[in-house]
């Protein structure tokens, strides 16, 4: 066998070991143990390994990450706003945009 092959090999076990070690800790930690963390108080027999806690826990996720694409367009619009108030200009709203006054 050629020395190419056996590196490849190798290399590509090992990339399937990291990703499913990846996946496995996103999976149980990030979605599983959210989900749990949030059904917990609200049931006493609940199932750590359940769907109800798999779905709680995207759901979640879906909620935090669509806050924050969201709230990105109104914070750096805010930000805008006033840097332009800051530095003596006056904010038109209608337009979205400084006009600086002139003295």
């Amino acid at each position: 066998m050629p020395l190419g092959e056996i590196a490849g090999e190798i290399f590509g076990g090992a990339l399937r070991i990291i990703g499913w070690v990846l996946v496995e800790v996103v999976f149980e930690v990030c979605i599983k143990g959210l989900g749990y963390l949030i059904c917990r108080p609200f049931s006493r027999s609940l199932n750590p390994d359940g769907m109800l806690v798999v779905v709680v826990g995207v759901a979640v996720w879906a909620l935090i990450l669509g806050t924050l694409y969201f709230g990105y367009g109104f914070i750096s619009a805010q930000i805008e706003i006033d840097r332009c108030l800051g530095s003596g200009g006056s904010y038109n709203y209608k337009i979205s945009q400084c006009n600086q006054l002139e003295d």
